[in-house]
C-alpha cells in the first residue's frame, strides 16, 4: 500500500504544507481580519519542509490523513453544490415552463401511434458546407 504513493507526492506535500501553511493560515487570513502575522504557523510549517526534504517517508500518513480530508469535504461540497444549482437554476426554470406550458419534449401527444416526427424541409446532403 505504501508502493502507492510515491517519494515525490510525499515531498510535494511537505513542501505545500510547510510553505503554504505559514503564508495562507499565518499571513493572508490575519491581514484580511486585521491582525498580525501568526508565528507558530513558521513552528508548523518547518517539520513538514525539513521531512520533505530530508525523509519524505514520514510524511507518509499525514498525506493519508490530508488526502482522506480532502475526499470527505470534496464529497460533502459536490452535494451541497449540486442541491443548490438544481433549487436555485434548474428547479425555477422548471416551473416557469409549466407554467407557459412549453412542452419541449413534446409528449402531449397522445392521439398518434409514434412518436416519429416527419420534417418537411428537405435536407440537401450534397453540399453540406
Amino acid at each position: 500500500m505504501k508502493s502507492s504513493i510515491s517519494k515525490k507526492q510525499l515531498r510535494q506535500f511537505g513542501f505545500v504544507i510547510g510553505f503554504g501553511f505559514p503564508i495562507i493560515i499565518g499571513f493572508f487570513i490575519p491581514i484580511i481580519s486585521g491582525h498580525a502575522f501568526k508565528i507558530w504557523t513558521i513552528w508548523l510549517g518547518i517539520p513538514f519542509l525539513l521531512a520533505g526534504k530530508i525523509c519524505p517517508n514520514l510524511l507518509f500518513y499525514p498525506f493519508k490523513l490530508w488526502m482522506r480530508i480532502g475526499l470527505i469535504l470534496g464529497w460533502i461540497n459536490s452535494r451541497i453544490i449540486l442541491s443548490v444549482v438544481f433549487i436555485v437554476v434548474l428547479q425555477p426554470i422548471s416551473l416557469i415552463m409549466k407554467i407557459f406550458g412549453y412542452d419541449p419534449l413534446r409528449q402531449k401527444k397522445i392521439n398518434q401511434k409514434s412518436y416519429r416526427e416527419i420534417n418537411e424541409k428537405s435536407i440537401e446532403l450534397t453540399r453540406i458546407f
